[in-house]
Parts: structure tokens; C-alpha cells; sequence
């Protein structure tokens, strides 16, 4: 009888041992990853916070990101189901460390981190069983490229008691001490915090000044920003100690700075042999002397990781201006062209001044344009977005809203409807007020569809320009619009050329209606984009709209018809207008796969595959809405000598789509310094990339190939 109680101690013993193995569940292994929640203490207590963390462990050569990721990268994420009571505050995050590729410099973790998380439990939760804790992560890990995770964590722990106290766990009491002692502590209550901002210097700059005791060797210390938009990760801290005890530091401003913040935050690392050290900061404006650049010299860099020199920025405004030129003779921008060049051709009689105005009138809306889109794109990559030129035929609502507006255009060309003399200008008195807004909004036309286009001179300017401060990229940018508005310009100023057109006559009727033609050409091109960024559904939804546009036009001309019919009408073709890109949106299903069998899709992990097997391989970064990209594509690529030499060679051509948005893609191409398609790069085997230029022939490709052996 004696039995029971030592039997009873058995299996209180054994069910502790099983709610203790309960306690952490297993780690979830994923690409590159390993996740696992943990907990410090074998058991939970109501009515106070535990200690809990997320434990991320990279593969070696790898590394997960901080709050702030850098100049690349996202930070890590939890995202908590929790029962009734409980209550998760936000991740706490350990100083990160400089994980640098070139000239790229990121902010995380390239060892295993336990980020430690609070968890609060109300005093009234009461349960038998162990409480369950649930948990999504997500990440993004990096080496030399990027791949997303996530993970689905959950935790068991019971509630404290006196049958089960709450003990530290001693398998996790170094991991969770290590990582309280990598916590940033606030500043001491005496340190003096302040900082200035230098916009109008030569160097644009953030200078923080830091007085108090324990600051320790200017040359033993790192300062990592919350803020992303901050600074320039890349660009060398100076440091300075002033005669009075106080640490100055000084860096570039981030290409994204917009204006100055009420507070500097972040983290300052002080690494004094005997152990680091990390205080949070909160620094308030204040005056602070810059540290000059001859005060510390630059870090030494291995020779590999040295960037190329920018180009000169008086040469990339004469290459914007030339690729704006250029861009007047690609297909993408022809049709609106033509109506232009009606309109010039229906002036040839007006006075110079009126030729002059309307001139003006093109080239402001090609400028206006220009500017709008550029400061679009800046903002939008200024917010994180991952994106370049072209990138609103990314987008299949504007896609198929320029669709229907080149329909209209064409059958009002057509003689179908003649609402749009009054938006282009066509067939109107080039003298009336209507023929000036039409001049203008030709010319807001023209970038609007010039934007699928990159000519040659484009992509060196595109690629500075968006490295770049905003007003730098935007004059690059006005001189691109200078460029596309040049040749009307000059003839609007240049009354020899403006003779040399031919005379108005009744032949202009009839090559106004030719002139439809190519907009139709359009409209079919554009639906074919929609077709790829959504699918059938999509094209047969705008297809639809572009029915209801039709019919609402042909009504619009008919005499006899009541006018509330012809309200209805009008009311139909903007209903369709409006809804015909949301419920393609809606429709959009995957992008519809380019190339043929003898494609492979791009990827940096299938690049260094066959560049480790010594393979050559052609890299083709393109999209459908690439008008520039198609040409290539059938001129050079599908050329019987092109094909032949790559069967030759084996080699392998990957094919990288950028039909839809595709953020590891955009990197690439801001890699070599490029903001959109096409590019075109030739790995010999292990050797760097050969780039390719935006115009291709058979010849060109053929000679970037590396000699096949006899």
C-alpha cells in the first residue's frame, strides 16, 4: 500500500518531464533559415509578463535583418494568434552588425539571434492544460541574393502553480542572457545629445554630437539609424573627439532625405574590449560643427568591391538628351507623333508666332510629363517600392485604360467621333485657344506611351539618374523630355524647316484617317500586355469596355436620338472606362510565361549553378509591354545564327520577366546600374558579366560569345 505515493511522485515527475519537452516545440528548418520560438522559464505566470523570443539561426554565409535592413532587405516580423488574455508586445531587437556586399551596405544578423518578446498573461486566465501560443514569422534571408521566408510557430507552456513553478529553463539561460546584454539601454539620464543638419553644404550631412561619460575611442564605435531614410549606409562615419570630451559624428545624407526630423534616433555601439556596448539615443537639433573629411581617412576596400565611377553629370544630361532624341524614332511613340505631325502640317500657313506658341504649348507637356513621372518614381522608390522605368505598364488598370483612350483617338480619326479634336488638336484652328491645350496634351501623350521604351543613351542616364538626389535625377530627367520634344520644337523655331513640309490639302483627310490605323495597331498591342498581366478574363473584360466605348461613341454622332439616350450612353462609356481596370485587376491570374522551351527562368541560384559548371550563359531581363525588348527578340535573338551559335556553345539562356513587379529583378538591374529593361549580360563560365548594349544585331550577340573550341 505503501507503493502509491512513490508512484504518484512517478507520475508527477513524468508529466513535468513531458510539459518541460512540451515547452519548446520543435525548430521549423526552411531555405538558409532555422525558426523556433522559445521561452526563458519552463512554465507561464498569470498576471505578469514572461520572457519569450523568436530564435532566427542563418546558414553560414547568410544573414537575416534589423529594424533598419539598410540600403536593401526587410526586417524580420511576428505576427501572433493568441488566446483570450494574452497579450505580445513588439520584437526587441539586439544591435546588428554590417553585413556588406560591394557597395551595399545592410544592417542584421549573420549568426543565430534571439530576438526577445514580452508576453503578458491576465491575473484572471486560468487553464489545466498548457497554453498555446501561436506565431507567424517572416524574413527575408540574403547571401549574394534574396529569398522570402516565413515560418509558423506555436509554444506549449503551462500555468505556474506551486504543483509547477515557473524555473528558468536552463537550456536557453546563456541564449536569452546574451541577448538581454546585446539590447540597446537608453542613455545615460546625464549624456547631451544633439545633431544639425547640413542641406545646403557641399556634402550634404547629419552631424551628431554625443557628451558624456563612457563614450570611449571615436575609433571604437558604430551608429546604426531607426530611420532608413536617414542616411547613406554605405558612406563613411567620420568621427572626431573634441577637447571637451565630446564625440562628434558625421555622414552623408540619404538619397531619400526629405527634410529634417524633430529627433535622430537609433542605436550606438561602443566596443571597448571588455565587452560591448549599446545605448538607444534621442537626439534634439542643436548646433554641431561638421567633422571635415580629412579628419579620418576613407575605409580600404578590396579592389573588387570598388564601384565603377559614375559618369560625369554634364555627360549623362547630353546622354538623356540624346536618348531623347532617339526615343522620337521608336515604335512606341509613332502613332502620337503622327497626330502631331498633322497638326504641323495644318499650321505650315499659320504665323510664326502661333508655330512658336504651339511649339511651346508640345514641348511643356512633354516636360510636365516628364517631371510628373519622374517624381512618381522617386517618391515611390523613396517608400520602398521596387520599381523603374516603364513601371506603370506594370499595372493592368493603366494598361487598359490607355488602351481605350488610343481606341477613341483612332475613331475619332476615323470620322467616327470628333470629341477628340478638342483633347488633341486635330483638325482644329491651330489658333484657338482648344489648339493650344491639344499641342499640350500631345505632348503628355507622348511620354505616356513613351515610357515602354528605352532607346539607346537611355539606360546610362536612367540608371545615374535614379541613384541620384532628387533634383539631380529630375533635371536628368527634364533633359530626356527636352530631348523627345527637340525635332517640333526646332520647327516650330526654325521657319526653314517648318517650310519644308509639305502643303495643307485635301490629301490630309484622307492621312488622317490612314493615321488611325497605327492606333488601333496600339489599342491590339496593349491589349496583348493586359493579356499577360492578367489572362483571358482580363482581355475579354477590357475587350468588353472597349465594345461599350464604341457603341457609346457611335451614339454620340446620332441626330435622332433623345437626349437622355445619349446621357446614357455617355454614362456607360465612363462607367466602362472606370470599371473595366478594376475588374481586370481583379481577373489578373499569373503572368503568362515568355520565351520558349529553349528559355529557363532567371535566377540567381541557376546563374551560379552554371557559371560553378563553367557554362556560358545569356541573361535576357525583359518584359511584353518592352517594345524596345520584342525588337531585340526577333531582330538579333531569333536569328538563325544567333540560335545556331548558342546551340553550339550550349549555351543557356535565362530569361528574367519583368512583365509584372518582380522586386529581386529591380535589384539586379540597379545592380548594373540600369532602371529597366531590356538588359542583356553574357557570363563566359566564371568570368564577370559582359553587358550587352540596348540595340541588338546577330552580330553583336555573336561577338560577346566566347570562342567555341575547334
Amino acid at each position: 500500500m505503501r507503493v502509491l505515493p512513490y508512484t504518484t511522485a512517478l507520475v508527477v515527475a513524468l508529466g513535468s518531464s513531458l510539459l518541460m519537452a512540451s515547452a519548446q516545440a520543435a525548430a521549423v528548418k526552411t531555405d538558409h533559415v532555422e525558426a523556433e520560438l522559445l521561452a526563458e522559464s519552463t512554465a507561464l505566470v498569470a498576471g505578469a509578463d514572461n520572457s519569450l523570443a523568436l530564435r532566427l539561426t542563418p546558414e553560414a554565409g547568410w544573414h537575416v535583418y534589423w529594424r533598419n535592413p539598410g540600403d536593401s532587405g526587410l526586417a524580420t516580423t511576428l505576427s501572433w494568434t493568441l488566446p483570450d488574455g494574452v497579450l505580445a508586445g513588439d520584437l526587441q531587437w539586439p544591435y546588428p552588425h554590417r553585413e556588406t556586399l560591394g557597395p551595399i551596405v545592410n544592417y542584421g544578423y549573420a549568426e543565430s539571434v534571439l530576438m526577445p518578446v514580452s508576453v503578458n498573461i491576465a491575473a484572471d486566465v486560468v487553464t489545466p492544460e498548457p497554453l498555446l501560443l501561436r506565431a507567424k514569422a517572416k524574413w527575408l534571408v540574403c547571401k549574394d541574393i534574396c529569398i522570402p521566408g516565413s515560418a509558423d510557430l506555436e509554444l506549449a507552456l503551462p500555468l505556474a502553480d506551486e504543483a509547477r513553478p515557473a524555473a528558468v529553463d536552463e537550456r536557453w539561460r546563456e541564449a536569452f542572457a546574451k541577448a538581454r546584454s546585446e539590447l540597446p539601454q537608453p542613455a545615460p539620464a546625464d549624456w547631451q545629445l544633439r545633431f544639425q543638419v547640413y542641406e545646403k553644404a557641399e556634402e550634404k550631412s547629419l552631424s551628431l554630437a554625443i557628451l558624456g561619460a563612457g563614450i570611449g575611442s571615436a575609433d571604437d564605435l558604430e551608429f546604426f539609424p531607426y530611420a532608413n531614410d536617414l542616411l547613406s549606409h554605405s558612406a563613411v562615419t567620420r568621427r572626431m573627439l573634441d577637447a571637451d570630451g565630446s564625440l562628434r559624428l558625421s555622414q552623408t545624407l540619404s538619397d531619400y532625405f526629405v527634410k529634417a526630423p524633430s529627433t535622430v534616433d537609433g542605436v550606438l555601439v561602443i566596443h571597448d574590449g571588455g565587452g560591448d556596448k549599446a545605448w538607444e539615443i534621442h537626439a534634439t537639433p542643436g548646433p554641431v560643427a561638421l567633422v571635415p573629411v580629412s579628419a579620418q581617412p576613407p575605409p580600404k576596400l578590396e579592389e573588387a568591391a570598388i564601384p565603377a565611377a559614375p559618369p560625369a553629370y554634364p555627360l549623362v544630361l547630353l546622354l538623356a538628351l540624346l536618348g531623347g532624341l532617339v526615343l522620337n524614332l521608336m515604335p512606341c511613340v509613332f502613332p502620337v507623333l503622327s497626330i502631331k505631325a498633322i497638326s504641323l502640317v495644318d499650321a505650315r500657313g499659320s504665323s510664326a508666332r502661333k508655330q512658336r506658341s504651339h511649339a511651346l504649348a508640345y514641348t511643356a507637356g512633354v516636360l510636365a510629363s516628364f517631371l510628373g513621372l519622374a517624381g512618381l518614381l522617386i517618391a515611390l522608390r523613396g517608400s520602398g517600392a521596387a520599381i523603374g522605368w516603364g513601371f506603370q505598364l506594370q499595372h493592368p488598370g493603366f494598361v487598359a485604360a490607355l488602351a481605350y483612350l488610343f481606341f477613341a483617338m483612332g475613331l475619332s480619326l476615323s470620322g467616327v467621333v470628333e470629341f477628340g479634336t478638342r483633347l488633341m488638336g486635330v483638325g482644329q484652328s491651330l489658333a484657338s485657344a482648344e489648339g493650344y491645350r491639344g499641342s499640350f496634351f500631345t505632348g503628355v501623350l507622348a511620354v505616356a506611351v513613351a515610357s515602354p521604351c528605352t532607346a539607346p543613351f537611355m539606360g546610362t542616364a536612367l540608371g545615374y539618374a535614379l541613384s541620384q538626389p532628387a533634383i539631380v535625377a529630375l533635371t536628368v530627367f527634364a533633359a530626356l523630355g527636352l530631348g523627345l520634344a527637340l525635332p517640333f520644337l526646332a520647327i516650330g523655331f526654325v521657319p526653314a524647316l517648318a517650310k519644308a513640309l509639305p502643303r495643307p490639302g485635301k490629301w490630309m483627310e484622307n492621312f488622317k484617317q490612314f493615321m488611325a490605323f497605327p492606333l488601333y495597331l496600339t489599342t491590339v498591342w496593349l491589349l496583348w500586355v493586359l493579356g499577360g498581366l492578367t489572362d483571358r478574363n482580363g482581355m475579354t473584360v477590357a475587350l468588353l469596355g472597349l465594345t461599350l466605348i464604341a457603341f457609346a461613341l457611335w451614339l454620340w454622332n446620332r441626330s435622332g436620338v433623345v437626349p437622355t439616350v445619349l446621357k446614357f450612353a455617355a454614362m456607360a462609356s465612363a462607367i466602362a472606362l472606370l470599371a473595366t481596370p478594376l475588374l481586370a485587376k481583379q481577373l489578373a491570374g499569373p503572368a503568362a510565361a515568355t520565351g520558349g522551351s529553349a528559355h529557363e527562368p532567371y535566377s540567381e541560384a541557376r546563374l551560379g549553378e552554371l557559371r560553378a559548371e563553367g557554362r556560358t550563359v545569356f541573361v535576357n531581363f525583359t518584359a511584353d509591354w518592352c517594345i524596345t525588348c520584342k525588337v531585340n527578340e526577333r531582330v538579333a535573338l531569333a536569328s538563325s545564327r544567333v540560335r545556331e551559335a548558342f546551340a553550339e556553345g550550349q549555351v543557356v539562356w535565362l530569361e528574367g520577366d519583368w512583365t509584372r513587379e518582380d522586386p529581386l529583378i529591380t535589384q539586379t538591374l540597379e545592380r548594373f546600374g540600369r532602371s529597366g529593361v531590356p538588359l542583356y549580360l553574357v557570363y563566359a563560365g566564371a568570368a564577370e558579366a559582359a553587358v550587352l548594349p540596348q540595340l541588338l544585331t546577330p552580330d553583336i550577340v555573336l561577338g560577346a560569345l566566347p570562342p567555341t573550341s575547334p
